[in-house]
């Protein structure tokens, strides 16, 4: 006898196995599906919390000789344990590298050879097709010059009949032109004025067009004023300075130091510098030594910066101007403008 599908045939200890076996299945699939959830949670942590510790050198000092400036640049950035790691450096060209554990990704160096070696390819077969074209055409006009030596007189004699053919068409049609003249005087008098009167309207219609131009522009001021001055731009205005406050406390460099030689031609510039200096100087770290030089124009420098970003930070400010109801309201009237 057959067994009914619902499992009412089994015995017992059939269905104690076969429940053990469902069970089983659920429990792999939920240690799974806990895996990959857990995974995703810890990589979410990761590229939010996990810093990326970054470290900069930066050098201009005089060339050889007194022409030109030697600049160059190095910037490292790390993140996870140097799982990634990306280089930038300027010599005489940018360079970039990022290299994911042992493993190069992208090397800027590398496409610049492949890119020459492209070129200079293409460079040899544009040469040889020039040179075989050049040969092709030096083997058609060879036989073209003998068959010119022997047709060079008829050619001439039918060259005459063409010029004397010429002239005279030239004497009928400046008789002709003399009669037709006098005709066209008369009617070209009605035809000047509808084109002064079609000038002085198109002026007129543009005089137009620029005044509703500039009336739509003045109304646009205005609304912009409004707007500026609205209660919501206002605490917009607020919440931005804010949020660029806490990025630069949580983002500028913990470590600045090195040294700083400029001048300029006029020395009231170089004073303006130093005012501006004098603005930042509590920003950032008062180890940076800054030496002006009011006499002659000079520039050099050698500074060295370390820190640290964590993408949470800009992430909470993003997400603090996205529920705020003023930038909101902010944002709809100007595309209302």
């Amino acid at each position: 006898m057959g067994r009914h599908p619902n499992g009412k045939g089994l015995s017992a200890g059939q269905r104690g196995y076969m429940l053990e076996i469902v069970l089983l299945i659920l429990k792999i699939a939920g240690i799974i599906l806990a895996a990959v959830l857990g995974i995703l949670i810890v990589a979410v942590c990761c590229m939010l919390f996990v810093p990326v510790r970054y470290r900069g050198d930066f050098v201009v000092s005089d060339r050889e000789g007194g022409e030109g400036k030697n600049i160059t640049a190095v910037f490292r950035a790390l993140w996870l344990l140097r799982f990634v790691r990306v280089y930038v450096s300027y010599e005489e060209s940018f360079r970039v590298r990022v290299k994911l554990f042992l493993f190069t990704v992208f090397d800027t160096a590398k496409e610049k050879k492949a890119g020459r070696k492209k070129k200079a390819e293409k460079k040899q077969k544009a040469e040889k097709k020039q040179k075989a074209d050049e040969e092709a055409a030096e083997k058609e006009a060879d036989p073209a010059n003998e068959e010119d030596g022997g047709a060079e007189k008829p050619k001439q004699e039918a060259g005459r009949i063409r010029e004397d053919n010429a002239e005279a068409e030239s004497l009928q049609r400046e008789s002709d032109s003399d009669a037709e003249a006098g005709e066209a005087e008369s009617a070209s008098m009605p035809e000047e004025k509808k084109g002064i009167r079609g000038r002085i309207s198109n002026i007129l219609q543009t005089i137009r067009t620029f005044c509703d131009k500039l009336k739509r522009i003045k109304e646009k001021a205005e609304k912009a004023e409004q707007l500026w001055k609205s209660e919501h731009m206002v605490s917009s205005r607020s919440l931005l300075g804010k949020v660029l406050v806490y990025l630069l406390k949580h983002s500028k460099p913990r470590r600045l130091d090195g040294y700083i030689q400029f001048g300029f031609e006029d020395p009231a510039v170089t004073g303006y510098a130093m005012a501006a200096y004098g603005i930042l100087y509590p920003i950032w770290s008062p180890k940076l030594s800054v030496e002006p030089d009011f006499e002659k124009q000079v520039l050099a420098m050698h500074i060295r910066i370390r820190g640290r970003i964590r993408a949470w930070h800009f992430l909470r400010a993003a997400l603090s101007l996205y529920f705020s109801k003023d930038v909101r309201r902010v944002l709809q009237d100007v595309r209302s403008l």
